[in-house]
């Protein structure tokens, strides 16, 4: 599961819009507090409605989740490194 700001949410929808529909879970944070997490949709979660504008090709549905070819990171950054390094970039603005 991705986590994002929401500043960067914002600055970068379309983007982080576009790993929902590749199938990834999107946990939005304010000030690093969850507050919400965008998730793709299914069929099942979908209502008659939609379903029949997916058949008819005017809708269509998010992808399955893609499997990526890169290795995994290395290890994890701890929430105090990353915010002194989010407050390190902001006071460089």
């Amino acid at each position: 599961m991705r986590t994002v700001n929401i500043s960067d949410l914002k600055a970068r929808l379309s983007a982080h819009l576009q790993h929902v529909r590749d199938g990834e879970e999107l946990l939005v944070c304010d000030r690093n507090k969850p507050v919400a997490r965008i998730v793709p949709c299914s069929a099942s979660d979908q209502p008659e409605r939609e379903r029949r504008l997916i058949a008819r090709g005017i809708l269509t549905p998010p992808k399955k989740k893609r499997r990526s070819s890169l290795p995994p990171p290395a290890g994890n950054v701890s929430d105090e490194v990353m915010e002194r390094i989010w407050r390190e970039e902001r006071e460089g603005r």
